[in-house]
């Protein structure tokens, strides 16, 4: 019977190691039908409060809200913070089109062990009937291919990492985080005028697309594709941080400024971009919109990383493509404007 003990010991550790395994998910149900998440389209949806999860953060720290007003998302809670329309879109989607995989406990008894409680992500829903949903997302099962999900007060279900991936944004995945607003096709004139840096990017009207404009940068041509790279890394600065109203910015300094001349709508349109310095915060530059609104606080190495692209490309090798403006021996209208019309682009900052 001793020589038995060790066996029986072995044997119950394994069943317990099954039980166990079983209860916790290990073994998935492959052949489980996959069944919509929530039952809505994202057209449905009026509002939603995002809670973070609380996390050693107060409560006004963690919570968010969004609503549809005259067809556009606003944030009203902490602030009304610009939104980045499309990343609203794209989550209304990915919340009406996820899918749970299985039913990991019909009727839960204590939702903590699945990280369903203070800490859990949580989206409040209000649709525009009227009805609310509640929407918790926990921690990952033991396989880590999945999140423990729960809708109201159901049943504890599984969804893939993708799709709470999508439907588990911060704030800061919602916020509008570039200030820079333009197109690349549509600029006529873009002008940055500081002490540190000094120029003036100009395109022609022959084309309809960026790549086939004729380009100058001060006066001198240069490959459009050089033209690009300048645009885009100028409106893909993006910040880290929350976006602040202007006017609680104390003791800013001017450092610099753009002026955008592009066509939108079938409008020549002017905004003027202001760079502001707080010289107790070295590291940080910001970029105040042009309603004068907001401060977007930009990593200044990553600012002046920009500005020293554009005065490499003012000493590199001309572009063998000349402008046919010049081929003609017609006047280069693409060229560094005289005095009078940068007094008029001066004024319009």
């Amino acid at each position: 019977m001793k020589k038995l003990i060790p066996t029986i010991v072995v044997v119950v550790i394994l069943i317990a190691g099954w039980v166990y395994a079983a209860n916790q998910n290990y073994f998935r149900e492959e052949e489980a039908l996959k069944t919509k998440l929530l039952d809505i389209s994202s057209a449905d949806i009026q509002a939603i409060t995002l809670h973070e999860g609380a996390g050693g953060k107060s409560e006004a720290d963690a919570v968010s809200r969004v609503e549809l007003k005259d067809g556009a998302w606003h944030m009203s809670t902490p602030k009304d913070y610009p939104l980045n329309q499309y990343s609203v879109g794209s989550w209304l989607d990915a919340l009406s089109s996820a899918d749970q995989e299985m039913v990991v406990e019909e009727s839960p008894k204590n939702v903590e062990k699945y990280g369903l409680g203070s800490t859990a992500t949580r989206l409040d829903m209000q649709l525009k009937t009227g009805r609310k949903i509640k929407l918790a997302i926990g921690s990952q099962l033991p396989a880590g291919d999945a999140h423990y999900v729960q809708v109201d007060s159901g049943a504890v279900v599984a969804v893939n990492n993708e799709a709470v991936t999508n439907i588990a944004l911060t704030r800061h995945g919602l916020l509008d985080t570039t200030p820079f607003n333009m197109d690349e096709s549509a600029i006529h004139t873009l002008e940055w005028e500081g002490e540190a840096a000094s120029w003036m990017l100009r395109a022609s009207s022959e084309g309809d697309t960026a790549s086939e404009h004729a380009w100058t940068l001060n006066g001198k041509s240069i490959n459009a594709e050089d033209a690009i790279s300048l645009i885009d890394k100028i409106k893909n600065l993006t910040t880290a941080e929350d976006v602040r109203k202007a006017s609680d910015l104390k003791g800013a300094i001017p450092r610099s400024t753009l002026s955008v001349e592009q066509q939108v709508n079938g409008q020549e349109t002017t905004t003027v971009y202001r760079l502001l310095i707080i010289p107790s915060e070295p590291d940080t530059i910001w970029v105040i919109t042009p309603d004068g609104g907001w401060a977007y606080a930009m990593d200044a190495a990553s600012l002046k990383e920009t500005e020293k692209f554009a005065e490499t490309l003012k000493t590199s090798t001309v572009s063998a493509k000349t402008p046919e403006s010049a081929k003609s021996g017609a006047p280069d209208q693409t060229a560094k404007p005289d005095k009078a019309s940068t007094s008029q682009t001066s004024s319009k900052s």
